[in-house]
């Protein structure tokens, strides 16, 4: 099994917060040695937009999408976690992206690309504007989000 996780974001504020779950997961020893053996892929993308189904199309028999969103429905920090058909249904997803994750996957599934494989852990957001700073409430969200992916991945290897 081969599995992608792709932390999206941008260097702005909490929008950074796939990119931090991403280089977390990357450096923990417990995740090494599927690493090294090319099982688990690590990448952090700059708001792929369209660039993301280019990822679908790498055979991964599972991938896992971290970014920022804001619903205005709920505090930062908030986590969600959603399979792809979930995230296109989502209401009131705001992407902080030019197109988003949401849209993305709406246009993979049109076109007949498979996202059954796709879990989605997005975290409430608040600040994306340069100027700003990542908020304490992200930063926590994200230790979480780092240890949930973790069991997960422990969940799903075990069950191969």
């Amino acid at each position: 099994m081969k599995i992608l996780i792709l932390g999206i974001g941008s260097p702005f504020a909490d929008d950074q917060a796939g990119w931090f779950v991403a280089d977390q997961l990357s450096h923990m020893e417990s995740l090494q040695a599927l690493i090294t053996a090319g099982k688990l892929v690590i990448e952090a993308e700059n708001r792929p937009g369209l660039n993301l189904l280019d990822w679908l199309q790498h055979g991964y028999e599972q991938i896992i999408l971290v970014d920022m969103v804001k619903t205005n429905l709920a505090e930062t920090g908030n986590i969600y976690q959603l399979k792809a058909q979930e995230i296109i249904g989502f209401s009131g997803m705001l992407s902080s992206h030019n197109l988003g994750v949401s849209p993305s996957l709406a246009l993979a599934e049109v076109l007949g690309m498979n996202i059954q494989n796709i879990i989605f852990w997005g975290i409430e957001g608040e600040r994306y504007k340069p100027e700003q700073e990542i908020s304490a409430e992200m930063l926590a969200a994200v230790a979480v989000v780092v240890t949930q992916i973790e069991d997960y991945l422990g969940r799903v290897i075990n069950a191969l």
